[in-house]
């Protein structure tokens, strides 16, 4: 996928979505990126991966995985 459209992508998720927006924790740490979420998603779409596999390579736990991936679909019915 060209760089270009991935980052639109991820654009129209974080203005639609408020999971896809950077969001701080209740002591102030950041949270994943939207750009790191819907990597996590793409590689699970595309490749066909198993959610570990996703976990190794990003660092991002397997339920976390399955969360995006869920919103992601919501992002893109919803648009």
């Amino acid at each position: 996928m060209w760089r270009h459209l991935f980052l639109l992508i991820v654009e129209a998720l974080g203005n639609h979505l408020e999971y896809f927006q950077v969001r701080y924790d209740a002591i102030g740490k950041r949270g994943l990126s939207p750009l790191s979420k819907c990597t996590a998603t793409m590689q699970f779409l595309v490749y066909g991966i198993a959610v570990d596999c996703v976990d190794e390579y990003l660092k991002i736990d397997a339920s976390t995985v399955l969360e995006c991936m869920k919103n992601f679909a919501l992002g893109v019915i919803e648009d």
